[in-house]
């Protein structure tokens, strides 16, 4: 006789699932489609038919140790396929999301970052906080917030970088604390379902799921939705460059390349393509030059990528997928970051201060926004989907095997 498993359903949990787009999943009945028609579903304990029934009877518990939830790379097919309409798809983005939120320390800004009507105090904070470095700035000149300058100008003349980075870099030390905490509980609470042993160690599988990333295998792999993999293609390898421009800034700041960029190319900026041009002799420094337009083509990639998943995300029919706010909510705001870096290089070009300042206003506050509230938005899916993959490849969870072979 097997052992009586007891079931703990959370209806609460039902709700929230519901409420983050899942709200079709007692439409499911089991029938499988979803897991035949996906290229990324293992042959054995196959998704997303399993976590329909979990979902379906509030096994919280279950789903929030489901490292599968993370092999789901949304190209919708399952969505599209299924005769009853329960949009699977949207039932797993749902879960990643609760997922965030959960794990989220502290719990009330995941809680906030998945409302709409906690916008407003969200843009509030790095505003005023922006808004008191501009003054200090200006020496407490309120009426000179966004001084009027004709000819060449200078972005910090608007506002002082040294504090910009100061603020930028405390603030993320103390977000990246709570972000490794979060991290580690989700981390201790994955489970393998299938009773395997490990296949390889935690150091080999980080290695193949970088791997993987780089080359985007499991997005090439979801062969129905080709915009959505170039999409992410574009910001994946904007947000790199973006970074490597900010290194080399960040290197030549300390003075290891010596004072060959220009000095307005503070952190925050570099780091999502914002980046200033000073002056025409500066602009002429091949480095110079070089790196900046590596960060301007970074931007664009970013630009162009996150406008083609929104384009995407607005051409889905209601049917087969419907798009959550913290979706959404991620992907305005970086195409915002990158967009309004970019014009700040447009006006500098123009030397348009009264369209700069304000522009570059604009933009701080868009990368404060998705860096400090980064743990507990849409953009903490790089690291939870990085986690999940590793815990999966380190117990060989791979896609499913089909074997032709003929027994005699």
């Amino acid at each position: 006789m097997r052992d009586v498993i007891e079931i703990k359903n959370d209806v609460e949990f039902i709700k929230e699932l519901k409420k983050r787009g899942g709200e079709t999943l007692k439409k499911c009945f089991q029938c499988a489609t979803c897991s035949v028609v996906c290229d990324l579903s293992p042959n054995e304990s196959a998704f997303p038919r399993k976590e329909m029934i979990w979902a379906s009877w509030g096994l919280k518990n279950e789903l929030l140790s489901d490292p599968d939830i993370w092999l789901c790379h949304g190209c919708m097919e399952c969505s599209e396929k299924c005769p009853r309409g329960a949009r699977p798809a949207d039932l797993m983005s749902a879960i990643r999301d609760y997922v965030y939120k959960h794990f989220a320390v502290p719990k009330f800004m995941g809680t906030a970052l998945g409302s709409p009507k906690y916008l407003p105090l969200l843009f509030l904070l790095p505003a005023i906080l922006i808004s008191i470095l501009v003054l200090i700035t200006q020496n407490w000149d309120l009426g000179n917030l966004f001084p009027i300058k004709e000819g060449p100008f200078r972005y910090k003349e608007f506002v002082a970088h040294g504090p910009i980075e100061y603020l930028f870099i405390s603030g993320n030390i103390l977000i990246f604390a709570f972000t490794f905490w979060g991290y580690k509980r989700y981390w201790h609470n994955l489970k393998c379902k299938l009773n395997k042993p490990k296949e390889c160690s935690f150091g080999s599988a980080v290695v193949k799921v970088l791997i993987d990333l780089a080359l985007h295998k499991k997005f090439k792999q979801c062969t129905t939705n080709s915009t959505r993999y170039l999409g992410h293609l574009f910001i994946f390898y904007g947000f790199l460059g973006a970074m490597i421009a900010t290194a080399v800034v960040v290197v030549n700041v300390v003075g290891i390349f010596g004072q060959i960029l220009p000095e307005d190319m503070n952190l925050p900026i570099g780091l999502l393509a914002g980046f200033d041009i000073n002056n025409p002799n500066e602009v002429r420094e091949f480095f110079g030059l070089i790196v900046k337009l590596f960060g301007i083509f970074a931007g664009f990639l970013i630009v162009f990528g996150s406008l083609m998943c929104i384009l995407r995300r607005y051409r889905t029919e209601p049917q087969y997928g419907k798009s959550s706010y913290s979706d959404m909510l991620f992907l305005w705001i970086i195409w915002g970051v990158a967009f309004t870096g970019l014009l700040c290089v447009l006006f500098r070009l123009m030397q348009t201060a009264v369209l700069g300042f304000p522009t570059y206003f604009i933009h701080l506050i868009l990368v404060y926004f998705l860096l400090w509230y980064m743990p507990y938005s849409k953009f903490a899916h790089m690291v939870y989907r990085f986690l999940g993959l590793v815990f999966l490849k380190m117990y060989g969870r791979e896609n499913r095997i089909i074997n032709y072979s003929v027994s005699n």
